[in-house]
């Protein structure tokens, strides 16, 4: 920026993205006033969002109709910086509302996994398919993300660990709100004690929430609780890109205490592990990279 005219254009953009985003949040939250709804409705009419009373026709196709998952990656970012800018130095010392945005922004990755990731990864279907398959969910905070897997895999359960007795204590409400208690098993558990063996078709490691010493201690663990044919995926940041996205994406991984991978890194780290098969999927836009892995058969 030459001028000052220009930073302070950029500024003010980025204080009017803030509360666009908030619009997006508040638009068809249950429970808001009324008035304030109304409000959020007329930004996002300004903006493009809506069409008179409905998302516009992009929006519409973006979400499937459900304007949910817009609203929770959209009040997510906010509510990670705040808790940020108010002293919190871990993803841990979040908000519960936080943590709960960022799980209800997580459970899209299961509809994605069936439809965009799984045609790329050779035998997964069958497995999901076979007698009662079993996902293991590392770091499964408040368990949105489990519960979306048990509804887009009618026969799944799910083992979800974490070590933050706080969203565990959010994971056993969204489990029991769902009515899945018989079908997601939560365990207070770091992923470097992990003793399953030949049990798991599918095992999801977020990178992101994850330190490097816990990553280090519990992939070889995972690799063992494969069952033959089983696939890992590892999600993280799109950091080979470059620009201004990656950096970003860098200085939130780093803020709450995860582990910054890019592509080449993953695909590194699960080659060394003992897994085949070893590529990072075509993720689009906006979608964090996903680096899988399959145990040999």
């Amino acid at each position: 920026m030459d001028t000052s005219k220009e930073a302070s254009a950029r500024l003010h953009t980025l204080h009017e993205a803030v509360w666009e985003l908030a619009a997006i949040a508040m638009a068809a939250r249950p429970g808001a006033d009324g008035a304030l709804v109304i409000a959020a409705q007329r930004v996002l009419g300004e903006a493009g969002w809506w069409d008179g009373s409905e998302p516009s026709p992009g929006v519409a196709e973006l979400t499937g109709g459900d304007w949910s998952g817009l609203a929770a990656q959209a009040a997510t970012g906010i509510l990670q910086a705040a808790s940020l800018l108010a002293g919190t130095d871990a993803w841990t010392g979040q908000t519960d509302e936080a943590i709960l945005a960022q799980g209800r922004t997580s459970a899209q990755g299961a509809p994605m996994t069936k439809s965009f990731a799984m045609p790329m990864m050779p035998g997964l279907e069958d497995l999901l398919a076979g007698p009662s398959p079993v996902m293991l969910d590392v770091g499964v905070g408040v368990a949105a993300m489990a519960v979306a897997y048990c509804e887009t895999f009618p026969g799944l359960r799910v083992v979800g660990l974490d070590v933050f007795p706080r969203a565990l204590d959010l994971a056993r409400r969204t489990v029991d709100e769902a009515g899945m208690r018989e079908r997601i098993e939560l365990r207070h558990q770091d992923v470097g004690t992990l003793e399953d063996q030949n049990v798991f078709a599918l095992a999801w490691l977020p990178a992101p929430f994850l330190p490097e010493t816990a990553i280090q201690a519990g992939l070889p663990r995972i690799v063992r609780a494969l069952v033959p044919g089983g696939w890992v995926m590892v999600g993280h940041g799109k950091f080979s890109e470059g620009g201004l996205s990656a950096t970003l994406t860098r200085f939130q991984t780093v803020a709450f205490g995860g582990t910054a991978l890019d592509d080449e890194e993953a695909e590194a780290m699960l080659r060394t592990a003992g897994l085949v098969d070893v590529r990072t999927l075509p993720t689009p836009e906006g979608v964090p990279s996903i680096t899988v892995g399959r145990r040999t058969a």
